[in-house]
């Protein structure tokens, strides 16, 4: 156990001296959460390597981890609203931008009275001849070119990340912990990345700061390299309350992936910090099955508590058929920290049913195992909106096909998936599959309110009524609302050392809600998995 007790203080060290950060680079934090979940065939590979015993003495450590290196090429097309200055020609002054038709939505004009067409104002000035801001909106590329994020900073169509997980699992007698920490930080040089800045001037003592002069500093070596970056992806403690060899009862508290509990693949992103409850026990000659359920924090700040259970039958009469149903409750009954009563963005009640047939199938003269699955789900607590045109965009549905595993040298595995969202199926910061980029991230519910003075934008979906207290709409992308397709194909070089190939692409699922929006996906990535 020398290992144990030298690993112990280093990980506290870890934990209590390094500063905890956002991921920052060339996606959103929903993106980039949503890029880390590994998908089917990645997880098993990675599972494999997980048993190793640091002694052969001590059974109740184990260790593994994995190295990877990444690169993504992305291509995100959609609506993007830009500023327009134009003269007034008369009262009915209609604008055609690129994408339909854009009535005439307010300008800047004197203070004075205005007259008739062509009399001045009290200032003296023709209203008529000074520019009209607009805000029209336009269907075209934002990533690569000229193209640039709210800051400023140019969005790139490549991406590169350097990831290292660790994974540390402890079990003795009846009880065991795990922990899970994953660097993953975006690739290239530190370099100075401010763009301006400033320069001090002090006082002889050097204990006062004179004046402060701006400083230029775009013409330095610029990267985007980082290194501190780290997140707390898994900590749990689990106790086994009773076993007899057929029945079992486990309990289980602190932060796990609600995907590593719960069966789907266009939700359970989001984390589950929280406390859980499994059960599992057989049916002779019938299935196995299981319950599992829990509570977990949405939010400890106005006491936002989430609810979620699942139930399955395996193996249904030994012909490889599994059947699972679970529910999970989002819903915020009062205040959220907005101090909005009854948020929209937390109506979700979400029901979902799912299919896997497993099989063997004899492929080059090897068996290979083949399985065909799929889900169906819906929102329950959907409500008809303006955002979404006065209709329920409730439902969500998945199928697909995997082939292989990959455990040794030379073992390979396919995964083909057609994947379909509707815009209120599942919470955005909660969805999976394909997804849309949404590289400013925007979201379904963004409005521009009525007190915002001097700001003038026309309805996106070209013409839906407007809702108290909302003057005019974002582009409505959020990461909800596509349909897509994904093609992975993991390739396995030696026992430990394999390749990764992804090429996703999705549309939007109602082009009404937000504008059409088009996002594909090539990803090569590197694993070392130990």
């Amino acid at each position: 156990m020398k290992l144990l007790k030298n690993l112990v203080p280093f990980l506290f060290i870890s934990l209590t001296s390094v500063r905890l950060y956002a991921q920052i680079g060339q996606e959103t934090a929903f993106s980039r959460e949503l890029n880390t979940r590994d998908d089917q065939p990645v997880k098993e590979f990675v599972t494999s390597k997980e048993n190793i015993d640091v002694r052969e003495k001590s059974k109740n450590l184990e260790i593994s981890g994995d190295v990877r290196f990444e690169w993504r090429n992305i291509q995100e097309k959609g609506i993007v609203l830009f500023e327009d200055d134009f003269h007034r020609k008369d009262d009915d002054y209609d604008y055609y931008g690129d994408y339909g038709y854009y009535g005439y939505y307010g300008y800047y004009g004197n203070e004075g009275d205005k007259g008739d067409k062509g009399d001045k104002g009290d200032k003296g000035e023709d209203e008529y001849s000074r520019p009209v801001r607009t805000f029209p909106h336009q269907y075209r590329y934002l990533r690569g070119g000229d193209h640039v994020d709210k800051d400023g900073i140019p969005i790139s169509t490549n991406d590169f990340d350097v990831e290292f997980n660790l994974k540390i699992k402890y079990t003795f007698k009846d009880a065991w912990a795990k922990a899970h920490l994953q660097f993953d930080n975006p690739a290239g040089i530190r370099g100075k990345n401010d763009c301006h800045s400033t320069f001090a001037i002090f006082n002889k003592r050097g204990n006062k700061v004179e004046r402060v002069f701006p400083r230029d500093q775009r013409l330095l070596l610029k990267g985007s390299g980082e290194g501190i970056f780290f997140t707390l992806k898994r900590a749990f403690i689990g106790y086994n309350i009773y076993a007899d060899g057929k029945h079992r009862l486990d309990i289980e508290i602190g932060r796990q992936k609600l995907d590593d509990i719960f069966d789907s693949e266009i939700e359970f992103t989001s984390r589950f910090d929280g406390i859980l409850l499994r059960f599992a026990s057989a049916v002779e000659d019938l299935f196995d099955w299981y319950v599992t359920g829990g509570a977990f924090v949405i939010d400890e700040r106005v006491n936002h508590f989430g609810y979620v259970g699942e139930v399955g039958f395996l193996d249904i009469y030994e012909t490889g058929i599994d059947l699972r149903y679970n529910i999970i409750d989002w819903k915020k009954n009062g205040k959220n920290r907005c101090f909005i009563w009854n948020p929209l963005g937390a109506d979700f009640l979400i029901s979902q049913a799912t299919f896997t047939y497993t099989y063997a199938q004899k492929i080059f003269c090897m068996e290979v195992p083949v399985e065909f699955y799929s889900g169906f789900l819906i929102n329950h607590a959907a409500k008809k909106t303006v955002f979404t045109r006065g209709k329920k965009k409730n439902l969500g549905w998945y199928a697909g096909l995997y082939v292989g595993n990959v455990d040794r040298k030379g073992d390979w595995s396919l995964d083909i998936e057609y994947v379909v969202v509707q815009a209120q199926a599942v919470p955005e910061f909660d969805v999976g599959g394909v997804g849309r980029g949404n590289i400013f991230n925007e979201a379904l519910l963004d409005f521009v309110h009525n007190d915002d003075a001097h700001l003038h934008v026309s309805d996106f979906d070209g013409g839906s009524s407007y809702s108290p207290g909302v003057f005019g709409y974002f582009p409505r992308r959020g990461n909800t609302n596509f349909r897509g397709w994904k093609f992975e194909f993991l390739y396995a070089i030696t026992d430990n050392f394999t390749l990764d190939f992804v090429y996703e692409f999705s549309n939007e699922e109602d082009r009404r809600i937000g504008g059409p929006h088009k996002y594909r996906d090539f990803e090569i990535e590197a694993i070392y998995a130990f």
